[in-house]
């Protein structure tokens, strides 16, 4: 009678015992591994992408004494250099990003690094501090990966990181990757980080002459970015594509998770800088309507819209309702939410316009704003790996009126003003005293800050405002797909 409740016992522990002397063994790969030297990750280790070669960004000076920013790199990055021989007492500090970091429209010298340079020596004098620029144009964290590798051997002291933004930008299909289930994607993107599994792909890799299927069908990108939106025809190549999105924020976590075990192999501390974007005074780049939507049904859509827009002057809350309806009709129509937010913020009702302005940044076609998935990544890597994070969007809310960011802190759809740069800046130096990496010598060291900030401000002669005003009128047109490039080869169109 009791024969088969005890088999059942024994094959329980039978189990118990396999599954522990399974994860023993494994336990015991990894440390000998580890031990060996062998199986460490490198910048090839990227499941998702390839590229044709890699440059440094630094360079030595002729002579020798400095290094600058490598003349071939100037397209992307600005000149900007550091002592071969560090200075003893120097603090020396690397920023990664895209254009925000750069200080786009405008340059380096206006730039949240520069400024925080600026607090940090009003705050701490007795300090020798360094902050570098890494900020490139364009630049997704998949190449900022190499970048921050490079800079691991220039005696850095901190590595901040923000970016989010250009992770859309290029033509990275993932048309293998998405061949395989997301849990496959995060599955091997997870075994990826571990010494012996690098192991046994790369024995595996010896016999069969070719990597793993995963990596194999990886897209090699060139040298330097090429985006989309850099050629004629560019915004036409953007559709909803779902999956792609998917691979698109797993690849931007699994980017995150490299940086983090970079940082900690070198015994660097990360910090991490969540970038604003602007959610009114920005519609969307490109909407599209859903593909299940019947030709009835857009034309309904677009009827409710346009009845909308010729009475919102006179009748509020009915050109609302008609919105909503727009907007239940098609959930995925991006401009639909970005008229329902901005007469929500009319209206007064502040919270839900910030979701459906969300929700339009969301439904983009073409993102060039950090989407909430990819929001969701960075804060699940910050979490996991207990990262220090300022939010700068979250930042730059406080200082508008209805908490929602746009074009008064921003120039553009991503990039902070000249005040804003400040605020991000003196943010991470209190982040920097509250860590008692920093100390504050000086009680009024943030409006000495911004006086020092302005002061500077002032005295950038005619040119560079000038300079800078013609970027962002290229920047507009670049994002809204006119950049005069030259036009997407057939290839490129059929491949996205």
């Amino acid at each position: 009678m009791n024969s088969r409740p005890e088999v059942r016992t024994r094959r329980a522990w039978f189990r118990c015992i396999a599954a522990l002397l399974g994860v023993g063994v494994f336990a015991v790969s990894e440390w000998l591994c580890c031990l060996a030297g062998v199986g460490s990750s490198a910048i090839d280790d990227d499941p998702f992408v390839g590229f044709t070669s890699i440059r440094p960004l630094f360079e030595r000076t002729d002579d020798g004494k400095n290094y600058h920013t490598s003349p071939v790199r100037r397209a992307f990055f600005k000149e900007d250099s550091f002592a071969v021989a560090k200075p003893e007492g120097e603090f020396r500090i690397f920023v990664f990003g895209g254009s925000t970091v750069q200080g786009n429209p405008f340059s380096i010298e206006t730039s949240f690094p520069a400024y925080l340079q600026v607090a940090l020596e009003k705050a701490d004098p007795s300090r020798n501090w360094k902050v570098v620029n890494c900020g490139g144009v364009s630049y997704a964290s998949y190449r900022l990966l190499p970048v921050m590798q490079e800079c691991c051997q220039y005696e850095p002291d901190l590595f901040i990181f923000c970016e989010g933004h250009n992770e859309f930008l290029e033509d990275v299909s993932y048309s293998g990757i998405r061949q395989n289930s997301a849990m496959l994607q995060q599955a091997f993107s997870t075994l990826n980080h571990l010494r012996s599994f690098r192991v046994l792909r790369d024995v595996s890799t010896s016999f069969t002459n070719s990597a793993p299927e995963v990596a194999s069908t990886r897209p090699l990108l060139a040298e330097e970015v090429d985006t989309l939106l850099d050629h004629d025809g560019g915004l036409d190549v953007y559709h909803r594509d779902d999956n792609h999105a998917s691979a698109v924020a797993e690849h931007f976590r699994d980017n995150l998770r490299r940086m983090a075990d970079l940082c900690e192999v070198h015994g660097l501390p990360l910090l991490m800088i969540l970038p604003p974007s602007s959610l009114t005074d920005c519609p969307p780049f490109k909407s599209e309507v859903s593909e299940s939507l019947s030709a009835e049904d857009r034309d309904r859509l677009q009827s409710l819209l346009k009845q909308a827009r010729a009475i919102v002057t006179g009748d509020l809350s009915t050109a609302m309702d008609l919105v909503r309806q727009a907007v239940e009709l098609d959930p995925r129509f991006a401009f639909a939410w970005y008229e329902l937010g901005e007469l929500q913020l009319t209206a007064g009702m502040s919270d839900d316009a910030e979701r459906s302005l969300r929700r339009a940044r969301d439904e983009d076609i073409c993102p060039l704003r950090m989407t909430t998935p990819l929001e969701n990544a960075f804060r699940e890597i910050v979490a996991e790996r207990s990262l220090p994070m300022i939010d700068a969007h979250q930042l730059l809310s406080e200082r508008c009126a209805n908490g929602i960011v746009g074009g008064n802190v921003l120039v553009d759809h991503v990039h902070p003003s000249f005040r804003g740069h400040e605020d991000i800046a003196i943010s991470i130096a209190e982040w920097m005293i509250s860590a008692g990496i920093a100390r504050q010598s000086n009680p009024e060291w943030q409006e000495a800050t911004r006086s020092e900030c302005q002061a500077r401000l002032q005295a950038l002669d005619d040119l560079y405002f000038l300079r800078g005003q013609r970027a962002l009128k290229n920047l507009q047109l670049w994002a809204a797909g006119r950049s005069g490039g030259p036009p997407l080869s057939q290839k490129n169109k059929s491949n996205h």
